[in-house]
């Protein structure tokens, strides 16, 4: 019979289950979309147990699909969005709150309190991370704060987990509350040099730490699943942007991804000394495998695919978001149209959570095609500004990078993307990444592969993009952009002052 190892991708908007075969070739894709709430602006949450529902259905359809038995199946890896945040009742094993997600920014104005209390050098030595609300740590308190009946000994009852640890808990029906070292450095409390639980920061955010999972290499043996009919093992975890990186074989010190799906996410691998940016980014860890840890900087940008989505559900552009590549063709050139897709904030490298959307050089002519060619150039814009922060902090030109998302099947974009950042975008053949760094690092726990060095031979390229745009034009674009962020930036701070 046949093998397989089945990745869990549970992303920002969507879950997915890919079937690999025993050569990691993709045999085959369930997708399903989940509800996505927003009770106030700036507040995203998602229903933990709609997800896991979700997750269980698809697992279900891959194995009837085709046609599986579950012994076929050598290991399960999980890959999911990170710093999403969920507490359960693990006697009833149902969530307290609603999961919390990372682009929430509800706690914008606590972490603002932070900052004035000189609290960001201390969390930035500790953890690589910059405070903002894109993290784990002021969700947990919020969450804890908000629910909590003050009833003595409630908390033992409590687990705290990122979406990967609430998956895991509920597959192994309560057994295995674990997470990972790339997720649990995404929480703000954990001490990536040392690999504990920081009990400084566990202090300052007032947290127990009898919630946290505890925290394990990538490739690990995470527990088993028997609820497919026979015993699974689960052998692999990462949060979404670092399997991605270990699907694109970035093992290397200097090498860079840039995935483009509801969020823009630049990594670069800085080798294994942890290393502060000086620039804005943030210092993570990019995976732990065979006891080997690497750490990188990476750029975040909050809002990519998700623009794309919001001109398609809201703004009713267009019914589907492959007519995008089209589009941006049709769009007037001498319309100079800016767009600053800020629709739950700035990241990297501004960390302005209260600052908003908007579109600039609106004229009578502005067709929907020019403000769709201006969304896609914006992530041009912001990744350019990241690849400057990483420039900066490394001492490393980048003049490559490996890409990876939904987005980069726009031809246009990869274009503007080139043009823009004046550096060679390179699609690989798989562009399924995430689930594909998932499904290596199953693979390596069950033995089907030994090292990265066996990873880096399945890599393969399948497509190049060099710059071909007048240089002048784009400096002048480029200049543009900043002055316009500045503005931005500028115009948001007035505004909370007037407020």
């Amino acid at each position: 019979m046949k093998k397989y190892i089945l990745s869990i991708d549970q992303g920002t908007t969507s879950s997915r289950t890919v079937l690999y075969d025993d050569k990691f070739k993709i045999k085959s894709i369930e997708q399903k979309e989940f509800k996505q709430f927003f009770p106030k602006d700036g507040w995203v949450e998602h229903d933990a147990e709609e997800i896991w529902n979700d997750i269980k259905q698809l697992i279900l359809q891959t194995i009837k699909k085709n046609k599986l038995k579950t012994s076929q199946i050598i290991s399960i890896g999980i890959a999911n969005q990170r710093e999403t945040t969920v507490l359960w009742n693990k006697k009833t094993g149902k969530p307290i709150y609603k999961a919390i997600v990372w682009q929430d920014r509800r706690t914008a104005d606590y972490c603002n309190k932070l900052k004035l209390n000189k609290k960001d050098k201390i969390i930035q030595k500790i953890t690589g991370l910059v405070i903002d609300p894109y993290f784990s740590a002021t969700k947990i308190q919020w969450i804890l704060k908000n629910t909590s009946k003050k009833k003595k000994g409630q908390i033992k009852n409590i687990l705290f987990g990122t979406i990967d640890t609430w998956l895991l808990w509920k597959l192994t029906e309560g057994k295995s509350h674990f997470t990972d070292i790339t997720n649990a450095s995404r929480t703000m409390i954990y001490d990536s040099k040392k690999e504990q639980w920081s009990e400084e920061l566990l202090k300052l955010f007032n947290i127990n730490k009898s919630l946290l999972p505890q925290v394990k290499e990538n490739a690990f043996n995470f527990g088993k699943t028997k609820l497919f009919g026979g015993e699974i093992k689960i052998g692999g975890m990462a949060g979404d942007q670092q399997a991605a990186t270990i699907g694109q074989a970035c093992f290397k010190a200097g090498q860079s991804k840039s995935t483009y799906g509801t969020g823009c996410f630049l990594l670069m691998n800085i080798g294994n000394k942890f290393k502060i940016s000086n620039n804005q980014l943030l210092t993570t860890v990019a995976f732990k495998i065979n006891g080997k840890k690497m750490f990188c900087y990476e750029g975040s940008i909050f809002v990519a695919g998700s623009a794309i989505q919001w001109l398609r559900d809201n703004m009713l552009f267009f019914k589907d978001s492959k007519e995008t590549d089209k589009l941006y063709s049709q769009a007037n050139k001498n319309e100079k149209v800016v767009f600053v897709p800020a629709l739950t904030g700035l990241g990297a490298p501004h960390w302005q959570p209260n600052t908003r959307g908007a579109i600039f050089g609106l004229t009578r002519n502005t067709s929907q095609a020019d403000i769709i060619k201006a969304t896609l150039d914006s992530l041009s814009f912001q990744t350019l500004d990241l690849i400057e922060s990483m420039q900066k902090d490394s001492k490393i030109k980048i003049t490559e990078i490996r890409v990876d998302g939904g987005m980069i099947n726009n031809n246009n974009f990869l274009q503007s993307l080139s043009d823009i950042t004046n550096v060679k975008i390179i699609k690989p053949q798989n562009i399924e990444t995430t689930s594909l760094g998932a499904a290596y690092l199953a693979g390596l726990n069950a033995g089907l592969i030994k090292n990265v060095n066996e990873i880096k031979k399945f890599w393969k390229k399948n497509k190049e993009t060099k710059p071909k745009t007048n240089k002048k034009i784009i400096q002048k674009e480029i200049f543009i952009w900043k002055k316009t962020i500045k503005n931005l930036i500028a115009l948001n701070q007035q505004d909370s002052k007037s407020n």
